[in-house]
Formats: structure tokens, C-alpha cells, sequence
């Protein structure tokens, strides 16, 4: 049966949208599917303030009336010529793959972007590229997860490996070998610098200090776009039901606070022990195991300008590192790091963190 591209343009499109990740990963043991609701909050302007000024539309892939692909595209205001896809889902077939790709292409085309990378879910700050190595676990709370064979799809159709990201572990049998722990915790022993947990009572602020601190660190990062203060509020909502505040720490020194160390309980493993349904026992199942989840997330790791290169950053990984193992957390995931991030890399490599996932942003340059 042949298949043919159909733009969502209504609630009916958004169903077969999301329904066409469910077609691609059936079989697929570790896959996780999204959290409810988060897809649709995805493509809110209301619920999503990245939205703002971006120019955004989706294709499904239809096989006979079934979905079985699909594709969004995305076209950043405040980037001229460059776009952006995500989402993309296909069969092992090179036609399918190219009947979306090229209804996203000349989409961006038409809005006058000639420079493009993917697969990139709205902009590149989180859930970033292709998985091209690490398919043999479930994927951690908002990174991303795909079958094997869609690199090849992507090259076959023009697309071409641009920047690489990586995932670091750490686990209940890690042994500090190289002292790395103690050098940090030593070199920074005299220092005015205290780290306390988050203050959940105060999430709203906390989350504009750690917006404040990201900005500042990520600020010459590839394609790196500022946390505004409506996404940081929408990020203490999307956060609030999942944050343990022993994982979640913030650096102050005379001058404020300084850095953020921010990890989050894996979600996934909770989701998928529900069996990714909240009907009829999959809430019993979420409330049985909330408290039971072994691993986490390193989501964000920030610095302000005056303490980079002190030594702080070692520090604020060691004491997150035992702060989870106090909690009860066997398994951590510190991702995703860009490739070219030296100073973070030399630490993680130092503390003999294992790379466990890599990821690759693809690139395009599109004809007039």
C-alpha cells in the first residue's frame, strides 16, 4: 500500500500525529511514550512559551488511513535562515523517509530557511539530535530515542552529522579511583561557598535563579537561546511533581547564588511501569512506585562567570553524587553534554564516567 503526506491543520491531525510515534516503536521494548499531555502542551502557544514567534507546522505519513510517520517543522523568528525538525518518526523505508522530510523541507523553503538541523524538538535545549549509539536501554526523562536505521534514512537524504552529544553514567558500584572526589571537595574546603538544596516552597524564584545561572553558562553554546522568565515559570509547573530538592542544589557565595547542580527522578521508569496507561491500574502502579525510583537525570549543571575554573563544578557534581546515593538513587545520567563542552568533558573524564549514549545533530543546507 502506497503512502502519501497529509498536513495536521486539525484536532483530528493532532490524534493521528501522536498516534504515529505508537506504529513506528510497537515492538520496541524501550521505548517510553510521552508523559500525558506533553506533546499537546508541546504545540500550545498558550502552554508553551518557546512558541512565541516561531512558525510551526506538522505532516503525518499515511499508509492506506493508518499513520505509520511523521514530521514537524519549525521556523525561529529571531533566527532568519535557519530552521528546524523534530519529531521525526518512519518505517524503515527510504521513501517514506523522504516524502517527509521533503514536505518539511520546502515548508522551511517557503519561509525562507536555507540553513537546517534536526532532529531538534522547537529549539536546541533539550531532547536534542539522533540517537546513534546507546539502544540498548530505555532513554532518561526528555532525551531522545529512535530506532537504529533512521541515521541511515537521514543520509540518504542529504542530511549530514553537524554537532555530537554524549550521556555519562555513573551507578551504585562507581569508585572514585583517581581521588577526583576528594581533590575537589579539598580545593574548595576553604572556600566562602555553600551549597544548599532547592527550596520547593519558593519554586517560583528558584527557577528564574537557575534560568539566570543556565543562561550565563550556556550563553556560547551552539544555538544557544536564552530561558525567558514566562519558560522558566512553565518549567516550575512542568517540574514541581517531580522534583526531590536532595537533588537539586544551588551554590551561594557573597555575591548570591553562583551555580545549580539540577537532577530530577527518571520519570521514564516510572511511566513505564505503568505500563505507560492510567487506565484502569496504571495509577495504582504510579502511586505504588513513586517513591521507589532508583535513577536520575543531571539536567542542567550552571555556573556564574566568577566561579568557573575554581573547581566548584567538581564539587557540585560530587556532593550531587552523594546526595543521590543517600536518597536511595543506584544509577545516574549526566546528559546531554555537547562533544565540544571541554572543561565539563575533562571532568567527567577524569571521574572515569562511562559514555553510555551518543547523539548526533544533522545538517541541511537547503537549495532556493
Amino acid at each position: 500500500m502506497s503512502f502519501r503526506v497529509v498536513a495536521v491543520d486539525d484536532t483530528a491531525g493532532a490524534r493521528l500525529f501522536r498516534a504515529a510515534a505508537e506504529s513506528v516503536y510497537r515492538r520496541d521494548l524501550n521505548w517510553i511514550p510521552p508523559l500525558p499531555g506533553e506533546e499537546s502542551d508541546t504545540f500550545s502557544p498558550r502552554r508553551n512559551p518557546v512558541l512565541a514567534g516561531m512558525g510551526v507546522r506538522r505532516w503525518v505519513l499515511l499508509q492506506g488511513d493508518t499513520p505509520a510517520g511523521r514530521v514537524a517543522a519549525f521556523a525561529p523568528a529571531h533566527r532568519p535562515g535557519v530552521g528546524y525538525i523534530g519529531f521525526f518518526e518512519s518505517p524503515n523505508d527510504g521513501h517514506a523517509a523522504h516524502l517527509l522530510l521533503h514536505a518539511a523541507e520546502e515548508w522551511l523553503c517557503r519561509q525562507g530557511r536555507r540553513e537546517c538541523y534536526g532532529p531538534i524538538a522547537v529549539i536546541p535545549r533539550d531532547r536534542i539530535g539522533l540517537l546513534v549509539e546507546g539502544f540498548n536501554r530505555p532513554p532518561m526523562l526528555f532525551t531522545p530515542y529512535n530506532p537504529p536505521y533512521y541515521e541511515a534514512l537521514l543520509q540518504a537524504q542529504g542530511w549530514t552529522p553537524h554537532r555530537l552529544l554524549q550521556a555519562y553514567v555513573w551507578d551504585a558500584g562507581y569508585q572514585d579511583s583517581r581521588g577526583v572526589l576528594q581533590l575537589a571537595e579539598r580545593a574548595t574546603a576553604g572556600s566562602p561557598i555553600r551549597i544548599r538544596p532547592l527550596r520547593l516552597d519558593r519554586l517560583k524564584e528558584e527557577t528564574q535563579l537557575i534560568a539566570r545561572l543556565i543562561n550565563q553558562t550556556l550563553a556560547e553554546a551552539w544555538h544557544f537561546d536564552p530561558i525567558s522568565e514566562p519558560e522558566a515559570a512553565a518549567m516550575a509547573r512542568l517540574l514541581r511533581p517531580i522534583l526531590d530538592p536532595s537533588i537539586a542544589l544551588v551554590a551561594e557565595d557573597d555575591g548570591g547564588a553562583c551555580a545549580v547542580a539540577l537532577a530530577v527522578p527518571d520519570v521514564n521508569w516510572l511511566w513505564q511501569r505503568a505500563g505507560a496507561r492510567l487506565w484502569p491500574m496504571g495509577w495504582a502502579r504510579l502511586l505504588r512506585w513513586r517513591r521507589h525510583i532508583p535513577q536520575v537525570r543531571v539536567m542542567a549543571l550552571g555556573l556564574a562567570p566568577r566561579v568557573q575554573r575554581t573547581g566548584l563544578a567538581a564539587r557540585m557534581i560530587t556532593q550531587l553524587l552523594r546526595a543521590g546515593r543517600a536518597r536511595g538513587y543506584v544509577q545516574g545520567e549526566l546528559s546531554q553534554i555537547y562533544d565540544n563542552n571541554v572543561g565539563m568533558g575533562r571532568i567527567l573524564d577524569r571521574m572515569r564516567f562511562p559514555v553510555v549514549r551518543r547523539y548526533a545533530i544533522f545538517a541541511r543546507r537547503l537549495a532556493g
